[in-house]
């Protein structure tokens, strides 16, 4: 009866030894990857005509110490990214910290975060999309349809969602969607419009 005992005390100490090797491993790979540049940004013009508006689909480390899971959020009226700090950005996140967690496997209530763009900017991507007058409207109406459905969910209707909506309404080829960190959907949405 010891002998079962100690096996099965050896086995659980073995098995939380394996999961956190496996979550050291993860976030020591993590905080490397995600503190290197990405690729550089691009510029995508969807005009029909001249005149028009702009935005910065943007990405960056998140606004904590270690920068997890990362941000996505929109810069409005920018077709640079200098002066950031001045400008109207606004992203969708939960509505309090401690919603982060639960939101991995529930619905949380979520809150459209102004001024998404402070503490949001190391490692900081982006892409700069021209647009038309209407379609810059459309764009902008997709921020009232989170408003009035505060529903957060990571990975379903998240920061990388909102940002995702926009650049459907821009009319952009857009990646699979699904948990995706922001700098990874950033990525692929450049590279399926590099051409543009």
């Amino acid at each position: 009866m010891k002998s079962l005992a100690s096996n099965i005390a050896k086995a659980a100490a073995c098995a939380v030894f394996t999961s956190f090797l496996g979550l050291g491993i993860f976030f020591a790979f993590w905080a490397y990857a995600y503190r290197l540049p990405r690729t550089a940004p691009i510029s995508i013009d969807v005009r029909t005509g001249s005149g028009g508006r702009a935005f910065l689909l943007c990405a960056g480390l998140a606004n904590n110490p270690h920068g997890y899971p990362g941000h996505c959020y929109i810069v409005w009226d920018r077709s640079a990214p200098e002066r950031l700090h001045n400008a109207e950005s606004d992203g969708f996140v939960p509505a309090s910290i401690g919603e982060l967690l639960p939101s991995m496997y529930t619905d949380v209530r979520g809150i459209m975060a102004d001024h998404a763009v402070i503490g949001n900017t190391r490692n900081f991507d982006y892409i700069v999309v021209r647009l038309d007058e209407e379609t810059y409207k459309k764009a902008r109406a997709v921020r009232q349809r989170f408003v009035s459905d505060p529903t957060f969910h990571t990975g379903v209707r998240d920061c990388v969602a909102y940002v995702d909506e926009i650049a459907a309404v821009a009319g952009l080829k857009r990646p699979a969607r699904g948990f995706v960190y922001p700098h990874d959907y950033l990525t692929r949405l450049k590279k399926l419009n590099q051409s543009n």
